[in-house]
């Protein structure tokens, strides 16, 4: 049954003032239709009149009938007339009357605990409510929160439960670790945190400024003989370790690790191990038989020598190999050589025109200290200076040229020799010279070397060459060392052959005092080039002994402790060895020494008149990295200002101590006034 009629409802839905209009249509019938009412309230929504009143209390005073009506247009949404009673009757949303306790928080206290009538929840269940159909717990924050509910709006359920059970929780108090009070926790965190920010400064600092200081890195020269420390011996004389009068071969094997680790030696010159006899070669392709038995050289020896010079520590160390080289006298050879022997028969062969002959007697006295007379040919010949017994090889003949470049061949396949240097240069005269240059040039390998043992032969055979050869002499009654040395380098420094060769310095000591000589070593090892050392000059042997060296070792086996005893200076061998190791090995460590003349230039700062003090830079052509030798040849301790005297070119420098001979200074840093010892050298290395 409806509880109003079709025409009456319209126009209850159609104003807002309903109930007002509606008791003046009705007139006194509206207590049956205030009954009927409540009875469809009853019906679809179980609502009693009473439990209606009682919940409307709390409300402000309004008159029954504009309470009821009001409540009706809220909560009743509008319908056509011929609407079915079943078409709007909403079907009850599947909510209990009793909100959830997570809900507690969003629930207003209208809808609270204490309403769990079907009354208090009316709202969500009439279809004209904003609220219908909305779970409870929707509704309580959307009115707790002011929310206004469009199209899209969304409610994480979930996440408002996870929220609400954290807040629920109670929160856990910190309690620092290892026992700590929270003071000593924080200052703990706070110092770490400091130390880490100061360990990241301090990397970066150390890596930008350590690169600076890391040290050049330059490739050795190359070929060998660009740089190369050489050592010249003379095997008749200098080791035999069975107190025998004569050096042996078989003795000069061992001291190849010798010579790799107390010389630093990269190369050795042989001399005098070809057969001969006093006055000069008897076989060009046998070993002496003073030095060894002929047979056994050639088969056992020999091999050794090459097997040991290319690993003269041992297979286990590692080592530059030693380049061999062999001295001898391309000029002449010993009047009881065979060719000698067939080219003064009178018989016509290829061997009668090897010497210089002439059949008419010398024309001066001048040319009778270079002519003899021999009974056989009756000819003359040309000999050595004031000696008929080694006479001149006739090198213009092309098959002595031939003969000759036959020998290098046959060195080169047995010694493995990588150059050869010509002794006693200063007999070859100057018909000799072209030929001997063609036979020397001739051979083509890049690490074949050849020169004169004489500077001033060298200058006139050696020209065009791969290496030149120079002297630092230590002369006698100079007016100051530094001067002497400083115009000697300067003057080989402005040779022009050096624009196309390679210098190779060796120090000449003719001076009784040899306090200096040591620094002119160093000095000769730190110029560009190679350093040529003569068999005993590393324990200051230099006054031109010719007697047998005599050795001292610690151990048989530890040929790397050999070292010389007949010096000088009694008693001071061992030093003298070990500060010449000291140095080399330190020289050798900066990089910028191993480069070739052509990669850099040689500075010498001129020194005053009253000034003792001796300093050489080098500079690498591609950059400003240097190496200065600084030396002070005073008698006496002087002050010296390395500001104006050493770094004149560049303001008050870091350098690194690289070698100090007094080993007073070390590491990296200035030298501003500074005191130097007699000799005292400085090897400063600045980057």
């Amino acid at each position: 049954m409806r509880p109003f009629s079709d025409a009456a409802t319209p126009k209850l839905r159609s104003s807002r003032n309903a109930p007002q209009g509606f008791r003046s249509q009705v007139g006194g019938g509206y207590d049956e239709l205030r009954r009927q009412y409540w009875d469809w309230l009853r019906v679809h929504y179980g609502i009693q009149p009473m439990d209606h009143l009682s919940a409307s209390q709390g409300m402000s005073h309004r008159t029954p009938g504009f309470t009821d009506m009001a409540n009706y247009r809220r909560y009743t949404p509008a319908r056509r007339v011929d609407d079915d009673e079943d078409s709007y009757a909403p079907a009850q949303p599947a909510y209990g009357n009793t909100l959830s306790p997570e809900t507690n928080a969003y629930v207003d206290d209208s809808y609270g605990k204490a309403e769990d009538s079907a009354a208090s929840n009316a709202m969500f269940y009439d279809p004209a409510s904003p609220f219908f159909g909305m779970d409870p717990q929707l509704a309580g924050f959307v009115q707790k929160h002011n929310v206004v509910m469009g199209d899209g709006a969304v409610l994480n359920i979930t996440a408002m439960k996870e929220k609400a059970a954290m807040e629920g929780k109670p929160k856990k108090k910190f309690t620092p670790p290892l026992g700590l009070t929270l003071c000593q926790f924080i200052f703990m965190v706070i110092g770490i945190l400091l130390g880490i920010a100061i360990l990241i400064i301090a990397l970066v600092v150390g890596l930008v400024y350590g690169l600076r200081l890391v040290r050049p890195s330059y490739p050795h020269a190359t070929p060998w003989w660009r740089r190369a420390q050489m050592y010249q011996l003379t095997v008749a004389t200098w080791a035999n370790d069975f107190d025998g009068p004569v050096g042996r071969l078989e003795d000069v094997i061992p001291r190849m690790t010798y010579l790799s680790v107390q010389i630093g030696a990269t190369s050795a010159i042989l001399t005098d191990l070809l057969a001969s006899d006093s006055h000069g070669i008897t076989n060009w392709t046998a070993v002496s038989n003073q030095v060894a038995a002929p047979d056994e050289a050639m088969s056992q020896l020999i091999p050794r020598l090459v097997s040991q010079a290319k690993q003269p520590r041992g297979p286990m160390q590692k080592a530059n190999p030693i380049n061999l080289l062999l001295g001898m006298p391309f000029y002449a050879t010993s009047a009881k050589h065979l060719w000698f022997q067939q080219s003064k028969l009178s018989v016509v062969s290829k061997f009668t025109y090897y010497y210089i002959w002439q059949s008419t007697p010398p024309a001066s006295p001048q040319e009778h200290r270079y002519f003899a007379y021999d009974a056989v040919r009756m000819a003359y010949y040309r000999h050595v200076h004031g000696n008929p017994n080694v006479p001149l090889l006739n090198l213009t003949n092309p098959d002595v040229q031939t003969e000759m470049k036959k020998i290098i061949e046959f060195w080169r396949a047995k010694l493995n020799i990588m150059g050869v240097l010509i002794t006693n240069s200063t007999n070859v005269i100057p018909d000799m010279i072209p030929p001997l240059r063609s036979i020397l040039n001739g051979l083509t390998d890049e690490n074949f070397v050849w020169f004169a043992d004489n500077p001033a032969a060298d200058a006139k055979i050696n020209t065009g060459s791969k290496v030149c050869f120079f002297t630092l002499q230590i002369r006698r009654r100079v007016p100051t060392r530094t001067n002497d040395i400083t115009d000697q380098i300067m003057q080989a420094m402005a040779d022009p052959r050096l624009g196309t060769c390679s210098p190779i310095w060796r120090v000449d000591q003719l001076s009784e005092d040899n306090k200096d000589f040591l620094t002119i070593q160093e000095l000769a090892y730190f110029l560009p080039g190679s350093y040529l050392m003569m068999a005993g000059q590393e324990v200051d042997l230099s006054n031109g002994e010719t007697d047998l060296m005599a050795w001292s070792y610690k151990s048989y086996n530890d040929f790397s402790t050999y070292w010389p005893t007949n010096i000088m200076l009694p008693n001071n061998g061992m030093n003298r060895l070990q500060s010449w190791r000291a140095y080399w090995t330190a020289a050798s460590g900066v990089g910028l020494l191993s480069t070739a003349i052509d990669q850099g230039r040689v500075v010498i700062f001129p020194p005053s008149l009253t000034d003792n003090l001796l300093n050489i830079y080098r500079k690498h052509r591609e950059s400003n990295v240097r190496a200065y030798f600084v030396v002070s040849f005073q008698t006496l301790n002087t002050v010296v200002q390395f500001a104006s005297s050493v770094f004149f070119d560049i303001k008050t420098p870091h350098v690194e101590v690289a070698y100090d001979s007094k080993q007073v200074y070390h590491g990296r840093r200035q030298f501003g006034s500074t005191t130097l010892f007699n000799n005292q050298v400085l090897l400063l290395y600045y980057y």
